[in-house]
C-alpha cells in the first residue's frame, strides 16, 4: 500500500512490482533513459572527471547500441565535461541541471537564453572574484547560465564563511530576483531561476516520438523530484491531481505505464517518484538488467 504524505508518497521497491517492468518493456517500442550522475551513476557528488565503475560503463554502452534506446546522463555539470568524462557514442547528455541538452549523437542545444540575467552573471563571477580572493581553495566558475562557487578548502568554518560571502554579493546585486541559489556538496550556485531538470526532460519528451514508448528516470537527489513530477504529469492522461502511480485503492493497476520514476536511495523516503532501488548498488543492477531486456526485446 503506498503512503501518502503531503502530496507525495512512500515508493515500493523495483523488487515489488517485477510485473509491472515487465509490462512496461515488454510493451515498449522505444525505450527513453534518464540516468542522474552523482549520487546514480557514481557514488555522492561526483568530482570533476570522476567514472562509473567499468562494468556499469559497458551496460551504458550497450543501452546506446540498442537502436530503439536512447540514453541521456543528467547532471549538474556541463554538456563539455560530461562527454570528456563518458566517451560513449550515441549517449545523450543533460548538463547543468537542464539549461545544455545534447541529443545522442546530435546537436547541443540551449532551450533557455539567458537574456538580461547574462551581464549580472558576468557581474557577480567578476565581482566574486575581488570578494573571495583572501579565501584558500575557492575556485569560481562562469557557466552561463549561472555562477558556481567550488569549495575546495578542508576548514569548514572558511568554507561557510566564502559561502556566505557569495550569497551575499548575489542578493545584493540580483535586484530583479532573476537567479535562485543551489546548495550542494561542496558547491554554491547562483543560476537563473525558472529552469529545472523536469523542464529539460519535458522539453526532450516534446520533440520526441512517444508513441508506445516508456520513459524511465533515475535520480537520488531533490533535484530529481522536478523530473520525478514532469513524468508524472506528462503520464497523468486524466490531469488528475495526484500522480498516475499512486493508486486510489488497493486494486492492482493492470495498465501499462508509459513513464517508470525511480528513487536512488538507501531506504525510501517521501518522493514523486513511482519505485525505488536501494542505492547506487541497486541502481546499478537495475541497468544491467535493463540492458539484457532491451538487447532480447527491443
Amino acid at each position: 500500500m503506498v503512503v501518502k504524505v503531503a502530496g507525495l508518497a512512500y515508493p515500493k521497491h523495483v523488487s515489488e512490482e517485477v510485473d509491472l517492468l515487465a509490462r512496461a518493456l515488454g510493451g515498449a517500442r522505444e525505450v527513453y533513459l534518464f540516468i542522474d550522475y552523482g549520487g546514480t551513476l557514481v557514488p555522492g557528488p561526483a568530482a570533476v572527471g570522476t567514472r562509473p565503475d567499468p562494468a556499469v560503463m559497458h551496460r551504458i554502452e550497450q543501452l546506446c547500441r540498442v537502436e530503439s534506446c536512447s540514453v541521456f546522463v543528467v547532471s549538474g555539470r556541463t554538456v563539455q565535461e560530461l562527454e570528456t568524462t563518458l566517451r560513449v557514442p550515441n549517449l545523450g547528455f543533460v548538463g547543468q541541471r537542464g539549461f545544455e541538452i545534447k541529443w545522442p549523437d546530435g546537436p547541443m542545444v540551449h532551450p533557455v537564453d539567458p537574456g538580461k540575467a547574462g551581464s549580472l552573471i558576468e557581474h557577480i563571477e567578476l565581482d566574486a572574484h575581488g570578494a573571495l580572493e583572501c579565501c584558500p581553495g575557492v575556485t569560481i566558475e562562469n557557466r552561463g547560465f549561472g555562477v558556481a562557487l567550488r569549495l575546495g578548502c578542508g576548514d569548514r568554518r572558511l568554507a561557510r564563511e566564502a559561502s556566505q560571502r557569495f550569497v551575499d554579493l548575489v542578493r545584493t546585486l540580483d535586484t530583479h530576483r532573476q537567479l535562485e541559489i543551489l546548495y550542494g556538496e561542496g558547491l554554491v550556485e547562483a543560476r537563473v531561476a525558472g529552469w529545472h531538470k523536469g523542464d529539460a526532460v519535458s522539453h526532450i519528451l516534446r520533440e520526441a516520438d512517444l508513441e508506445d514508448s516508456l520513459v524511465i528516470y533515475l535520480g537520488d537527489d531533490v533535484t530529481d523530484e522536478d523530473a520525478f513530477e514532469a513524468l508524472s504529469l506528462w503520464a497523468d492522461d486524466d490531469e488528475q491531481a495526484i500522480p498516475w502511480f499512486v493508486p486510489d485503492d488497493d486494486e492492482e493497476d493492470e495498465e501499462t505505464p508509459c513513464a517508470l520514476s525511480i528513487l536512488v536511495a538507501t531506504e525510501p523516503r517521501p518522493t514523486q517518484a513511482s519505485l525505488f532501488v536501494r542505492g547506487v548498488p541497486e541502481a546499478h543492477e537495475f541497468l544491467s538488467s535493463l540492458a539484457a531486456i532491451a538487447a532480447a526485446l527491443l
